[in-house]
């Protein structure tokens, strides 16, 4: 099947979010085993969560680097909750994160509402 190239840079922006937030659940979870937050299971629990959610949009990225029409839906969504975790922390002031987070999340939306990434999801009848 022919994958067009916006097809594969979104799936790639897809796979840079997912490592980004398996590293990031990583390193909070080790940080809550060695440190002294408050309340050390809800650390570690959200780190594990964190992880959870990075190899799930890695699987959605492996999904749409091989053009698999359930990969569509999740990865819109992801996105979607990417602008409003985007939204509050610019909001919050917190640019240097929120200004990366909303342009990843607006070019992997942008990559699939090309033409050639509709043609290919749309032959899904």
């Amino acid at each position: 099947m022919n994958r067009p190239a916006p097809l594969r840079r979104a799936a790639v922006l897809v796979a840079v979010e997912g490592i980004a937030l398996a590293v990031i659940g990583v390193v909070y979870a080790v940080s809550a085993l060695l440190g002294a937050p408050e309340d050390r299971l809800a650390a570690v629990l959200a780190g594990v969560l964190a992880v959870g959610a990075g190899l799930a949009l890695l699987l959605v990225a492996r999904g749409l680097a091989a053009a698999r029409g359930w990969a569509f839906s999740p990865s819109v969504v992801a996105q979607l909750f990417l602008i409003v975790v985007a939204s509050g922390l610019l909001q919050g002031r917190v640019y240097a994160v929120g200004v990366p987070l909303l342009l990843i999340a607006v070019g992997v939306l942008w990559q699939l509402a090309t033409r050639e990434c509709r043609a290919v999801f749309s032959d899904r009848g």
